[in-house]
């Protein structure tokens, strides 16, 4: 019986974090199509003002101050310009035309640079 609840227990650990991941996966997926669902590939504009970031969507506009940004991260494909509020611009790098241009104008705002191109 022993051997049998043993055995069971190192199945469980072999194959629970698979299973784990696939599941959260499937979940926060489902939850981003049903919750943004009008939001998601879309077109967003935006600009850089002296002292702000606009953004310009199908449905509405924001004002960004630039004392709310707090880091630019870049990665292989994306840059995510995070603001004090933990929240998070998502820009595709194919988007931008010079990339340097934005990453210095990003930072002039007063954004941190973060590299995690790895």
């Amino acid at each position: 019986m022993g051997g049998i609840i043993a055995s069971f227990g190192l199945l469980w650990f072999a194959f629970y974090p698979v299973y784990a991941k696939w599941n959260y996966k499937r979940h926060f997926k489902k939850h981003v199509d049903e919750n943004y669902k009008n939001r998601i590939n879309k077109p967003v504009e935006i600009d850089f003002d002296a002292n702000s970031v606009n953004a310009k969507d199908f449905a509405s506009e924001s004002k960004i101050n630039a004392t709310e940004l707090k880091e630019l991260i870049e990665t292989q494909n994306h840059f995510f310009l995070k603001l004090t509020t933990d929240l998070s611009l998502i820009i595709p790098k194919n988007s931008i035309e010079n990339k340097v241009k934005f990453k210095n104008r990003v930072t002039e705002l007063g954004a941190e640079y973060v590299d995690e191109l790895n």
